[in-house]
């Protein structure tokens, strides 16, 4: 019993840093100055490189498997495109509504886990992300922005997109087999990630452009954001269902608009306040048990160690 709560524990904490490094995105973005494209490819590129170096010696010192794994690869190209349309949406729309959307899809990763399964997910469940999802409608349209312009319905039809493949990846992570090694499922989430990403990028006029100035902001995408993210989610996903990583995937959001007024001091209103403070509770409320019951076993084997 303690072994399994421990477990879920650390889930929880994996979702929180994949939640955290996913929501200061905007700011490694945004001081790279470099397009969408070179920004998503570079978030699998790097790790492709990283990963696969790391794989290979594992092959080679310890004859680990890296066959091919439909589900990882299935992960990575859902990925590769969520991340691609995401940036895409903020070119054409409100910075708001292209972050809200992708936020959805862990909704809709509930839901086709729930069509899946054949089951109900829990009321509590359902009704904690019922809260969330105001708290984040909160904080997404009190944000300040310009008129979505003639392409706001394009804006939107990419961040419908980039929720779609989300949802996608969560699920294909939720029910991946256990048999697949975390450094293999990576390998190949990367690597497909990265092979859907060129096409866009070679398509640009100018692939490159603020490769030289900006490549150690690209360098962080592709190491926090890029392995980082991957590994946290797929350690995650072994322990959390689809909602309750939605949960937990609702600071995202929040975090972003909190670090544009703290880093780039735009205006954040009593609205989106009270959205955060929303967001925020749903979490507790979902996690306040099992890392509770962490962090008291941690204490106890502290005491117990100075006794």
């Amino acid at each position: 019993m303690h072994s399994a709560a421990s477990a879920h524990a650390r889930a929880l904490l994996a979702a929180f840093a994949a939640a955290a490094l996913m929501g200061s995105l905007c700011i490694f973005v945004r001081e790279s100055h470099c397009s969408a494209q070179l920004c998503s490819f570079s978030r699998f590129g790097v790790g492709f490189l990283l990963i696969g170096a790391a794989a290979c010696g594992e092959r080679i010192c310890r004859g680990v498997s890296l066959r091919f794994s439909p589900a990882a690869f299935g992960s990575g190209i859902s990925i590769g495109l969520c991340v691609l349309f995401y940036f895409l949406a903020i070119r054409h729309t409100a910075a708001g509504v292209a972050a809200l959307l992708p936020a959805m899809g862990p909704l809709l990763a509930a839901v086709w886990e729930s069509l899946l399964e054949k089951r109900l997910p829990p009321r509590r469940d359902v009704m904690l992300l019922m809260v969330a999802s105001i708290g984040i409608l909160l904080v997404t349209c009190f944000a300040e922005g310009g008129a979505p312009g003639q392409n706001h319905v394009l804006g939107v039809a990419y961040g419908t997109l980039a929720a779609l493949f989300y949802s996608f990846y969560i699920v294909l992570n939720r029910f991946m087999s256990a048999e697949i090694s975390l450094l293999r499922r990576l390998f190949w989430q990367s690597t497909a990630g990265t092979l859907t990403l060129i096409g866009p990028l070679l398509a640009t006029e100018t692939p490159l452009e603020g490769l030289t100035t900006g490549w150690p902001w690209l360098m962080g995408i592709g190491v926090l954001q890029g392995v980082g993210v991957l590994a946290l989610v797929a350690c995650a996903m072994r322990r959390l269902t689809a909602l309750e990583f939605g949960i937990i995937s609702c600071l995202e959001p929040t975090e972003a608009t909190f670090l544009g007024w703290l880093v780039y001091a735009e205006a954040v209103f009593p609205g989106q306040w009270v959205g955060f403070a929303l967001v925020l509770a749903t979490i507790v409320a979902k996690s306040q048990r099992h890392i509770g019951w962490r962090v008291s076993c941690f204490m106890a084997r502290h005491l117990h160690r100075r006794a």
